[in-house]
């Protein structure tokens, strides 16, 4: 293997396939263009988003750089169950293996009281639950990848926050009370006026990106054949960011500085490149990378019990049963 950009290139074996949630901005664009950089000739990926316009751009510049690299645009809406159980079926019909899953998209700093198509508050429908279906639809495509496929989902250091307030109290996050309460009327809500202020939505998301961290070590628990790990990519400066309310992109930008800066989707995509590619032998089943190739001392409390993992596997295999 060689070295470009810190994430080693995996040439060795036959063709890879996998699929990039979120593909056609940011860190997926860039993760897109660094797999396909050093993919083994013949691999595919897939480019989930809802952007057709971009995904097409992006289509002709992989076909340019890297023509031994097959793309696929699969049309994705994680907000919307239907739209992710048709991207599933699509790629299970077409093919007999998928090497890498990689749970890229997500959202932030959404407003209180939205809620997805299904009616899950937004970021927690977003970022896990719609996540969790398509990865348990497409498990028996993963179990077939030689020596056994690979889920890396991208979490962030907000996770860290849910990390210290999981379990704080009756309805913590995480608790039964805060699952309940992720559909329907009032979704995601419970603080009273701090719902409405830029605390509000943060706790969301930070909850959500707990979930993440904690479906990914429960997924490795249960199939130990497939490798899940969640990665966190810093603080980056994506159109995400960009398309932010002024305090919330101020916010996101003075926790960038203070953590070291804010770096660009290229930088930010190499740990989620590095797990999708290094030796299967270098990761810890379960674990949390922060930053590329270190397992995070932020995986405590919350984040490590058995019962929380139990809780939200069961809660989200009920939410999402009648679509598998």
């Amino acid at each position: 293997m060689r070295l470009i950009a810190s994430v080693r290139c995996c040439e060795e074996g036959g063709a890879k396939t996998i699929l990039i949630t979120g593909a056609t901005s940011g860190l997926g664009r860039a993760s897109a263009l660094a797999l396909a950089a050093c993919l083994p000739p013949s691999s595919h990926i897939y480019l989930s988003g809802r952007n057709s316009s971009s995904a097409s751009a992006l289509i002709a510049q992989i076909s340019t750089l890297h023509p031994s690299v097959r793309t696929t645009f699969l049309p994705l809406d994680l907000a919307d169950l239907a739209s992710v159980a048709a991207a599933a079926d699509t790629v299970l019909a077409a093919e007999t293996k998928l090497d890498v899953l990689l749970a890229n998209a997500g959202v932030a700093a959404v407003p209180p009281g939205r809620r997805t198509k299904d009616g899950y508050e937004m970021h927690f429908g977003t970022n896990h639950v719609g996540h969790a279906l398509l990865v348990r639809k497409l498990l028996p495509l993963l179990e077939k990848a030689e020596g056994g496929g690979r889920v890396v989902s991208v979490t962030s250091f907000a996770y860290r926050a849910g990390v210290l307030l999981g379990g704080v109290g009756v309805g913590g996050m995480l608790s039964s009370a805060s699952l309940a309460g992720m559909k329907g009327e009032g979704a995601g809500m419970g603080m009273g006026v701090g719902d409405y202020l830029m605390v509000g939505r943060w706790m969301r998301y930070a909850e959500s990106k707990l979930a993440n961290v904690v479906y990914a070590r429960e997924l490795a628990r249960r199939y130990p054949t497939v490798v899940s790990v969640a990665v966190s990519p810093g603080f980056v400066e994506t159109e995400m960011v960009e398309g932010m309310r002024f305090c919330d992109r101020v916010g996101t930008r003075v926790m960038g500085l203070l953590a070291g800066g804010l770096v660009s989707p290229e930088e930010g995509a190499r740990n989620q490149v590095w797990a999708a590619t290094v030796e299967r032998g270098e990761l810890v089943n379960g674990a949390v990378y922060d930053p590329v190739g270190v397992v995070s001392s932020g995986m405590t409390g919350v984040a490590t019990d058995p019962v929380v993992g139990e809780r939200l596997w069961e809660w989200t295999e009920k939410e999402i049963s009648s679509w598998l």
